[in-house]
């Protein structure tokens, strides 16, 4: 176990996160709770402007709606995503997807509200959820999961089925993540640019060439067997 989190440190950490807050999110508050979860964690223009850090940070693992589908999305797109980068180039990957995909669609809704083509009080709307770092993910194991290993984790080797997966999650999810997109609406910009930068980053990154991932050997145990 030890050995398959330092592996997968970033998939295994951010859906547990994800999942705990969903738990959270769903079953421990009431509806007024929720609503003040959103909107402490929203990445909008009042929030960004006050603790651009803290809402970066907490508004990918606050869900409103189907929180209990974007984990698995995310073992789809993180896991086959690692296992091809690594962690911290995974993770560069879909935090600069995360971040650009904010900066610009609250940007592009800020001129709007100046021009006056959208109402002041969309400063505080409610923009919240893990897609941006998902959908970047997906479009990543997509692209570049193609390298093959042996090994323990050869499973999690972004193959053709995984990246089947990934197509089939991006297809599914594609109605809904660009709905609104020519009205720039803020979300369906978002996903755009989350999923391009994704693309750019992944292509710019260095990839380790497809080798034997070392494996946690077998070692004679001393001492009595465990007892179960």
């Amino acid at each position: 176990m030890s050995l398959f989190f330092r592996r997968f440190a970033v998939p295994v950490v951010f859906v547990a996160v994800l999942c705990a807050v969903s738990a959270v999110y769903t079953y421990a508050l009431r509806p007024a709770g929720q609503r003040s979860l959103v909107a402490a964690t929203a990445t909008n223009l009042a929030n960004l402007r006050s603790d651009p850090i803290g809402a970066l940070v907490a508004s990918a693992f606050v869900s409103e709606s189907g929180p209990w589908v974007w984990p698995a999305f995310a073992v789809v797109g993180l896991f086959p995503l690692v296992h091809r980068f690594g962690n911290l180039r995974a993770l560069l990957l879909v935090g600069a997807a995360h971040v650009i995909g904010t900066l610009v669609s609250e940007g592009v809704l800020a001129w709007r509200i100046s021009t006056g083509a959208e109402p002041a009080s969309l400063r505080l709307l409610d923009d919240v959820g893990p897609s941006y770092v998902i959908t970047a993910a997906l479009l990543g194991t997509l692209l570049y999961g193609s390298a093959s290993t042996a090994g323990a984790w050869r499973v999690f080797a972004a193959s053709g089925w995984w990246r089947l997966a990934a197509a089939v999650a991006l297809g599914a999810l594609a109605p809904y993540i660009f709905a609104g997109l020519g009205r720039l609406d803020v979300a369906a910009v978002g996903h755009v640019v989350a999923m391009v930068t994704g693309a750019v980053v992944g292509l710019l990154l260095p990839r380790p060439p497809a080798q034997l991932i070392a494996t946690e050997r077998a070692s004679p145990r001393r001492g009595l067997p465990d007892a179960r």
